[in-house]
């Protein structure tokens, strides 16, 4: 390499973002090292390549931007793309383009630089995988009913009132209401009422102005006010005190609430979710909750189930955190023993899918392989089902069937080196029916980890 060549591969090398230079004829001339790192290309792996032949995209045929450069003959800014990596792997990448001129002005070829924004990516999928009514997992008759119920509440702006256990997903399914409403592009405002003070939760619900009471520096808007035009979500709601019922039943009531120490009116247009780990019934009943209230947010009730009320949900729960901790964790685990699973349905779960998660969380920490083994789990989870074990009666025959169609997939996936396609045609299905059946059994793969 000529020491002019040397000295403009090191100016590329220093660059941070991936540079690529290309001829007429669409080769590549030159591959700096933060290409290879991005990609996981080395550079004499493509000089003299096309780029099509590298990347393989569509884009590459559609919509290339350093095509767009080279026909409007200035640069091409801030084009996402998804391209595969060396490992085949999809990676997503911001891309300026701009044609190369040569002594006599004529376009001679073309610059591209990138920089991978996979991890954005990332931060949305999981956004959407948690706030995405039809990710929240089950099978069972009665959180099909609740899906059931999602989906004639989606496009109102009905008040809800969710009650369930502790650790059952109220959250989840009030932004899941949020997020598939009509409210979806505005303020999603959450606030857990047990975890404030009585007397801090009036003015973190209704704000208040400098000087309302010792300690107020300055003025502070509330919960109410930064979720107007939103959803204000109240959680624990059967814990607030009757003099904040009396307060909150009247905004509900006039649409219209004031800062504390404040005497100018703010018109409120929010949508009003609740939920409570109590039966709010029961303490209108015994006087500590004010009936008229509980009314006004009884308009559509949801109960969330326990998890020992739908114990065949936990291999597609099991499923879906795994698919999660393989992503948050960059592992790639590929499900959990079969033991686990028994020991998983034995177990009587007090702190519901909330406690799930952190045992399958707690078993990512310790697994070394590609499966979940009993040993991986919290000790407290084996202990305790193991003597619920002694008491479980023989499995029905439809559980029986079940334990050895799973049986079968597995082995067919196995064997094929969890390669979906192969492994259908063995078993005589489609992919799409070999893919519901993993995930009715829990043995969903994280997709990056297939080949």
């Amino acid at each position: 390499m000529e020491r002019s060549e040397r000295l403009f591969q090191s100016i590329l090398d220093s660059v941070s973002e991936g540079v690529i230079t290309l001829d007429a004829n669409w080769k590549i001339l030159s591959w700096n090292s933060a290409a290879e790192k991005i990609t996981g290309f080395l550079r004499e792996e493509v000089l003299g390549k096309e780029c099509e032949d590298i990347f393989q995209a569509s884009l590459c045929r559609e919509r290339c931007p350093v095509d767009k450069a080279l026909l409007c003959g200035h640069p091409y800014q801030d084009v996402e793309v998804s391209v595969r990596n060396k490992s085949r792997r999809i990676i997503h990448l911001v891309v300026n383009a701009a044609p190369l001129y040569g002594d006599n002005g004529e376009i001679i070829g073309g610059l591209e630089t990138f920089r991978d924004v996979s991890h954005r990516h990332w931060m949305q999928e999981e956004l959407q995988h948690q706030y995405d009514y039809g990710n929240i997992v089950g099978r069972s008759d009665k959180i099909q009913a609740v899906f059931g119920m999602l989906s004639n509440l989606v496009d109102t702006d009905t008040t809800v009132l969710i009650q369930g256990e502790s650790g059952t997903g109220k959250e989840l399914i009030a932004r899941a209401l949020h997020y598939y409403g009509p409210r979806r592009n505005r303020s999603f405002v959450a606030i857990n009422c047990s975890a404030i003070a009585e007397g801090m939760l009036e003015s973190e619900l209704f704000g208040h102005v400098k000087g309302a009471f010792t300690g107020a520096v300055s003025n502070h808007a509330g919960k109410l006010e930064t979720a107007n035009g939103g959803t204000l979500f109240l959680d624990e709601i059967g814990e607030i005190s009757r003099n904040i019922q009396v307060k909150l039943l009247r905004v509900l009531e006039e649409r219209e609430f004031q800062r504390v120490g404040d005497n100018r009116t703010i018109k409120l247009d929010i949508r009003l979710i609740t939920a409570s780990n109590k039966d709010l019934s029961k303490r209108v009943m015994d006087g500590s909750f004010r009936d008229d209230l509980f009314y006004r947010l009884n308009v559509f009730p949801i109960n969330l189930p326990p998890l020992r009320e739908r114990i065949e949900d936990i291999p597609l729960l099991v499923s879906h955190f795994v698919d999660k901790f393989n992503r948050q964790m960059g592992k790639c685990v590929q499900g959990i023993a079969d033991r686990v699973l028994e020991i998983l349905e034995a177990y009587h779960w007090p702190g519901n899918i909330r406690e799930l998660a952190n045992a399958v969380e707690h078993a990512f920490v310790h697994s070394k392989g590609v499966l979940i083994y009993p040993s991986d789990l919290p000790q407290h989870i084996v202990r305790s089902s193991g003597r619920a074990g002694l008491h479980r009666k023989h499995p029905k025959p439809q559980n029986v069937l079940d334990m050895v169609e799973r049986d079968l997939i597995r082995g067919e996936l196995e064997a094929a080196e969890w390669k979906r396609s192969e492994a259908a045609r063995k078993l005589g299905m489609s992919r799409s029916t070999l893919w519901r059946k993993m995930q009715k059994y829990g043995l969903g793969r994280l997709a990056a980890c297939s080949r």
